[in-house]
């Protein structure tokens, strides 16, 4: 696309201000002057050589070569001003280079937060920079105090580089506080030997992992570091912090809520909440064709999740709200996984009246909360093998319409390793198959058996 008869004299102006920073005579053709004020570092060669004006006035250029122009000043300067062909060269000529070693915060043009430490503003990771802040080693008091505050909803991911590391940094307070829309850190072992983390991941409500190859685990102070970070599961065994959680399980192994790249035991499989109110459970990353979606997104099979926040259908409002979800599918290819949590999938999905596909699950171990306050009426378990279960807490509580739970005649608990206070708490339709009927005293996980002589119980063989 054409912008039509540009005045020569414009490039030559733009041309002698790329010569001016540099500080040398080169010659540049138009579509080469994007990448030379790119590649504009603060560097002068001391032999400014301008050239004068072409004898030939005018031209036709495409608009790209001063489109890529101006990303590139705006690459440099960080700024958002939209250039007019007549201003670059001004707008090079103000060029100013940060130069010296310092901590910087590099916001690029994938939504990476790259922190490193260089001479120059750089990016090992490759990304165009689109923003760059100084970081202070002495730390900040609050959120707002981070000079890369105003940008925090366009980060998707952090890198520290190892630069980083040798630093001896102790107050990482704040730094990714409300990164709302970041699913993952990597290099965090360059923060090890940290003293305060005060709120540093404080809802992060998509974050799911933080990498570290390592870490050394020094934290005096870190309230409230992930408040907020539901979605985040540690690579050794699913573990994922309350809300209260400490400093403490910043770290790796049992327990901790970091990853490590070369050991993580995390599988994922995919919840897919379409428009017709139905949520569908599978390994499948790929939505239905054809089918209106509201939402998707992955769900990690092992994850011990501590609340709500990680399914499509958990949004506070709106269509993603869990009070639109009535139907739920668990997929034939869900089989695969042979280590399944269940905690708080459907928790206070007040109209979800229908559960299909139980029986295509093998090795659930937890289900706390996972059907509490659900409109079901029924569940059917045939083919459900409860043989490895660990953990029924309050796991059908509230769920004042279910009337029957359907299993196999040889269904059976674990002998021993199962916890499960209030599983039917106020579970008052519920009847067991030789005609067991609710009551406040059977609430316990002990009556997640089936119905029959001398063994009450709330299940119907089949």
């Amino acid at each position: 696309m054409a912008v039509g008869t540009v005045s020569t004299h414009i490039l030559t102006d733009i041309a002698n201000a790329i010569r001016f920073q540099r500080g040398d005579g080169a010659l540049f053709k138009p579509r080469e002057m994007a990448a030379a004020v790119a590649a504009l570092d603060g560097s002068y060669a001391g032999n400014y050589q301008p050239q004068g004006y072409m004898e030939l006035e005018s031209g036709v250029l495409p608009e790209s070569v001063f489109a890529d122009i101006a990303a590139a000043i705006r690459g440099q300067n960080g700024e958002s001003t939209l250039y007019a062909p007549g201003d670059m060269a001004a707008a090079i000529l103000a060029l100013e280079w940060d130069v010296g070693f310092k901590i910087r915060a590099l916001l690029l043009d994938d939504g990476t937060l790259e922190i490193n430490y260089y001479e120059r503003r750089t990016s090992v990771t490759g990304g165009r920079i689109v923003q760059v802040f100084e970081v202070d080693p002495a730390g900040y008091s609050s959120a707002t105090a981070r000079p890369w505050d105003a940008v925090k909803l366009l980060v998707k991911r952090v890198f520290i580089d190892s630069t980083i590391g040798g630093l001896g940094l102790v107050n990482c307070a704040y730094w990714f506080n409300a990164f709302t829309e970041c699913t993952e850190v990597r290099g965090f072992e360059n923060l090890s030997g940290m003293k305060t983390a005060t709120q540093m991941f404080a809802n992060c409500a998509r974050l799911e992992t933080v990498w570290a190859t390592s870490f050394v685990g020094a934290i005096t102070s870190g309230s409230g570091m992930f408040y907020g970070c539901g979605r985040l599961v540690g690579g050794a065994d699913g573990f994922v912090p309350a809300s209260t959680s400490g400093a403490s399980v910043c770290k790796l192994g049992a327990g901790g809520v970091l990853t490590d790249p070369n050991s993580d035991s995390r599988t994922w499989f995919w919840a897919h909440y379409y428009a017709d109110g139905e949520g569908v459970l599978t390994a499948a990353g790929a939505p239905e064709s054809g089918r209106a979606l509201v939402a998707s997104g992955r769900i990690c099979a092992n994850a011990r999740y501590a609340g709500l926040g990680f399914a499509p259908w958990d949004g506070a409002t709106g269509p993603t709200h869990r009070e639109h979800l009535v139907r739920a599918s668990f997929a034939a290819d869900m089989a695969v996984f042979s280590h399944l949590n269940l905690n708080y999938l459907f928790y206070s999905c007040a109209n979800l009246a229908e559960v299909a596909g139980l029986g295509n699950l093998s090795g659930v171990r937890s289900m706390r909360y996972a059907f509490s306050s659900c409109a079901v009426a029924e569940l059917d378990f045939r083919g459900f093998d409860p043989s490895h279960l660990t953990d029924l807490f309050y796991c059908f509580s509230g769920s004042a319409s279910l009337a029957r739970i359907l299993a196999d005649a040889d269904w059976a608990l674990p002998a021993s390793g199962l916890t499960g206070a209030q599983c039917f708490y106020n579970c008052k339709a519920l009847v067991g198959g030789a005609g067991t009927a609710y009551e406040n005293s059977r609430t316990a996980y002990t009556y997640f058996r089936i119905d029959r002589a001398g063994q009450p119980g709330y299940l119907t063989a089949v």
